[in-house]
């Protein structure tokens, strides 16, 4: 009777993780091109093209640069400040399957596919019950953040990937040569991924160890000694060549004052929330039993949240002051974690009631009802469904259009002033003829790695044959016309293109919308491109 009900369970468990590999296979690739890469993308696979061509990550392509923030990233016109495995993960799709957004987004979303390949193979591993297979499930794929970064030409998914192996081998029962040497090494591997994820996770790793971990698994100390030492090794070795405090990035960093460090940590809860990383009401409830149950498992999971997100506030680069939102892409490692806390919650909550369990764990982890009130996104919905809507009919997008508008309209070699900046980079890689011009100020010429750009990439030395506006700052490009005018410089406004103008389908769920913006303004709302004309013969 026991092998039957051993071999019905194994079924079970077969069937279900079946489904759950299915299901987010097809959230990971479904479409997986259909939108332009958005700013932080299209740097990370201009970075690819760099390497395609020099081996390094430069920041030269053919008449363009990408020199984000007049420069910040960049040491003799290379990228020598954004840890380089992202952009060498995306070389080689980029270079078999052309530049798209396919090619770039790739190799993440089969990293992010692992991920859940990884879940599964535990799950199976340890024999999990089926109803909690079935509950974590529901609750990996209700996490549409979670899909959302892992679709990304960015160094998410990996960051996942290996802070989530790293965490694995570390729970791991002894200390043995092998688990140490893997260990090292994801370690390294992570930090070329993301220097901000890898110190959070090393704090946290050491803050676990001194209070659980060395009481039921400790470590001897010559062998700590050794995986410190090679880990700090290895990490110096990468920061020797990307090194944000060899370029202007790290003055930039530690310009961010003590109080907005403070503002950073206080207000990640509250948008990691209302971008459903965690399930706020299930996460206090986790508070309370961690109190009453005394279960070391929530205590371990509240502080590596809490540890972890204090060490990205520390060093975080945002000025909080300046966004109504923090940035909580520097976070998305702790999406697993929240998830982890959440299932255990649930299961202590309901105990020996496996069917409340599962519909419980729906409502939590597939609709928005125990989130906190949020001033971006106050409506219930079930956010997994919309999301898979948004596969199957995606929305439409700006940064398409104009590049298609680009290529059809300009010779190679046409100068562009792209407004907001930042909106350049997508247009740089999805329409690489025009030259995209103004990203360096006039007094940058003096630096001798721009000494030998021409004119046109320092503000007010040439004037672009092009403006393309999105939104809003028309307003100001007008003003501008008109100032230009008196000078005798003609701009006229030659097309307007029907898009709204904001990239709606970033991850960031707070400023995702799963639906085409419809009724915007045209006047201010859309994408506007002007031409300079020549002067009039007196």
């Amino acid at each position: 009777m026991n092998q039957e009900k051993k071999r019905s369970s194994n079924s079970q468990s077969l069937l279900i993780l079946f489904c759950f590999l299915a299901v987010s296979g097809f959230m990971l690739f479904w479409n997986l091109g259909s939108y332009s890469l958005w700013d932080d993308e299209s740097m990370t696979s201009l970075a690819s093209q760099g390497i395609l061509r020099t081996g390094d990550t430069s920041a030269v392509h053919g008449k363009n640069i990408t020199a984000f923030r007049g420069g910040l990233l960049l040491r003799d016109l290379h990228d020598r400040s954004t840890p380089p495995l992202s952009a060498y993960l995306a070389a080689l799709p980029i270079k078999i399957l052309g530049p798209t957004s396919f090619a770039a987004r790739l190799p993440f979303a089969v990293i992010g596919f692992a991920l859940m390949c990884c879940f599964a193979f535990y799950a199976w591993k340890e024999q999990l019950r089926p109803s909690t297979i079935l509950v974590v499930a529901i609750a990996i794929l209700g996490n549409v953040s979670l899909m959302l970064f892992l679709r990304q030409s960015r160094y998410y998914a990996p960051a996942v990937l290996l802070s989530t192996l790293i965490a694995m081998f570390y729970l791991k029962e002894g200390w043995g040569k092998r688990k140490a040497f893997w260990i090292t090494a994801l370690i390294i591997l992570l930090s070329c991924a993301s220097y901000l994820n890898c110190a959070a996770l090393v704090c946290c790793l050491g803050i676990d160890y001194y209070f659980w971990e060395r009481h039921e698994n400790r470590i001897s100390t010559g062998l700590l000694v050794k995986v410190g030492g090679i880990t700090i090794c290895g990490c110096l070795l990468v920061a020797l060549m990307w090194n944000p405090f060899a370029c202007k990035y790290g003055a930039y960093v530690q310009s961010v004052s003590v109080w907005e460090r403070f503002r950073f940590f206080v207000l990640s809860f509250r948008d990691m929330d209302a971008a459903q990383f965690m399930v706020g009401g299930v996460i206090l409830a986790s508070v309370v039993l961690a109190f009453i149950k005394r279960d070391a498992w929530l205590w371990r999971g509240l502080m590596v949240v809490m540890v972890y997100t204090a060490s990205v506030s520390l060093l975080s680069p945002q000025v909080t002051t300046l966004s109504l939102l923090v940035d909580i892409r520097y976070l998305v490692p702790l999406i697993p974690v929240f998830i982890a806390l959440g299932v255990r919650t649930l299961l202590l909550l309901c105990g020996s009631h496996r069917v409340f369990f599962v519909i419980l764990a729906i409502l939590c982890f597939w609709t928005n009802l125990l989130h906190a009130p949020s001033a971006v996104k106050k409506e219930h919905r079930f956010i997994a469904l919309e999301f898979i809507r948004e596969l199957l009919l995606p929305i439409k997008e700006p940064y398409r259009p104009t590049a298609d508008w680009i290529n059809t309209h300009l010779s190679e070699g046409d100068t562009i002033w792209v407004l907001p900046d930042y909106m350049a980079y997508p247009l740089m890689y999805h329409a690489p003829k025009a030259v995209y011009a103004w990203q360096l100020n006039a007094h940058q010429q003096g630096e001798d790695q721009y000494k030998n750009l021409p004119q046109i990439h320092f503000k007010g030395m040439a004037m672009p044959d092009y403006i393309i506006v999105f939104g809003p700052q028309v307003k100001q490009v007008l003003k501008m016309i008109e100032e230009y005018r008196a000078k005798g410089i003609l701009y006229k406004e030659v097309d307007m293109i029907d898009a709204y103008w904001r990239d709606v389908y970033r991850p960031e769920l707070f400023w995702r919308s799963f639906r085409s913006i419809e009724g915007y303004d045209l006047e201010t709302e859309a994408v506007y491109v002007f031409k300079h004309m020549p002067s009039p013969t007196r």
